[in-house]
């Protein structure tokens, strides 16, 4: 059975490398080896040179924090191959593992300058031979190259765009999620969000009854017919302002296009739909102000994140807090940022429909779930 990527979640191959058996994954080009495999192809008795002691911060501590075990799903501690090399192994804590990005096992043979006797084979012609193999396995499967963006020159550093956006609006920002297609749907959806709120601030003249004609007015839904069950539907595309649209927007941006690799288009928009009226029906449910019109994508946004927590929940976010940028799991910024809407309807926070993020957020993780006991949630092709 095959192993999965701790980095990017890709089905791993096995391949014979110097008379030893790893895994290699056709998407990133990450390399996991069991306890000694590393000890073998080096010719050493160990795995790694010297004792050196696990990094405990930094850079490449945060990103290798947050990878998962493939053989037992234990943490990783992160180790200097060798004192003064800069090459840095994750090794698992438990079964001991280990797991090299891209070209590390390269650096490893140019380090050591292993030479096997009578000159049979050479590090180079090694390491050309396993570089053709992989070529092979990513072309069986059908797996593009990675993008430049989300291979090493991500791992250090997020860049200098980056970090002064996320320091000016305290966005999240995704770490090495690609994409297999282009986002069609997640596109059409934001168009059409900006178009209809282009139309409301140039064309509507009475906003109010705007609002009270579109937007969602849970009293209505049992009293108002079919007007009242149209807001339902209508509502989840109008906004109060702009920022209301562009951080709805921004994070349906983050999320949708990965969720949508995942789904046929068509599901995709029934899905959007569904999670945004289902998110509207329990903030009807829960509200003790009814008469007040509810709008935004949010709910359905909602479900999307929801969404993409069960798809993706080792995948990792940059998040900035006083200046300091670092890297989550996505389990643990979408559990944070579902946590703080619970705690937001305790407060009795008022003018936002928290109980329509919670919903929305259930909604769209169980609906995920069900639709991959269905088969109908492809597996991820990058």
């Amino acid at each position: 059975m095959a192993i999965i990527c701790p980095k990017c979640l890709s089905d791993m191959t096995e391949l014979q490398h110097q008379e030893v058996t790893i895994d290699v994954c056709p998407g990133c080009r990450g390399i996991w080896l069991d306890p000694g495999e590393l000890a073998r192809l080096r010719d050493a008795g160990e795995d790694l040179p010297t004792a050196t002691d696990n990094i405990a911060s930094g850079t490449r501590y945060l990103q290798t924090s947050t990878y998962i075990c493939p053989r037992c799903q234990g943490g990783f501690d992160t180790f200097e191959y060798a004192p003064g090399t800069g090459l840095y192994i994750d090794r698992c804590k438990s079964c001991r593992g280990i797991y090299l990005d891209a070209g590390e096992l390269k650096k490893i043979h140019t380090i050591t300058g292993r030479r096997r006797l009578l000159g049979v084979e050479s590090p180079a012609t090694s390491d050309r031979a396993l570089h053709e193999a992989m070529k092979r396995e990513r072309a069986r499967h059908g797996r593009p190259k990675p993008r430049p963006h989300s291979s090493a020159s991500s791992r250090s550093s997020s860049g200098a765009g980056v970090y002064f956006f996320q320091l000016l609006t305290g966005l999240p920002v995704e770490v090495d999620a690609q994409r297999a297609r282009f986002p069609v749907i997640t596109v059409s959806l934001i168009v059409i969000n900006v178009l209809v709120f282009l139309f409301q601030m140039l064309a509507v003249n009475d906003m109010s009854y705007f609002y009270s004609t579109y937007a969602f007015i849970p009293e209505r839904l049992l009293h108002g017919g079919v007007k009242g069950g149209l807001g339902l539907l209508t509502g989840m595309f109008l906004h109060g302002g702009f920022l209301h649209i562009l951080g709805n927007l921004y994070f349906l941006w983050v999320f949708g296009d990965n969720v949508e690799d995942r789904l046929n288009r068509g599901l995709l928009v029934v899905f959007y739909l569904f999670c945004g009226i289902a998110a509207s029906l329990i903030h009807a449910a829960m509200t003790n102000q009814p008469e007040i019109p509810t709008l935004g994508a949010s709910g359905a946004i909602s479900g999307i994140m929801g969404a993409y927590l069960v798809l993706y929940p080792r995948r990792r976010m940059y998040q900035i807090i006083f200046f300091i940028q670092f890297k989550v799991s996505v389990a643990f910024y979408l559990l944070f940022w579902l946590g703080l809407q619970i705690l937001y309807t305790g407060m009795g926070t008022a003018g936002v429909a928290w109980f329509a993020h919670i919903g929305g957020f259930a909604v769209g993780a169980g609906g995920i779930w069900l639709l991959k006991q269905a088969g109908l949630v492809k597996p991820i092709r990058i």
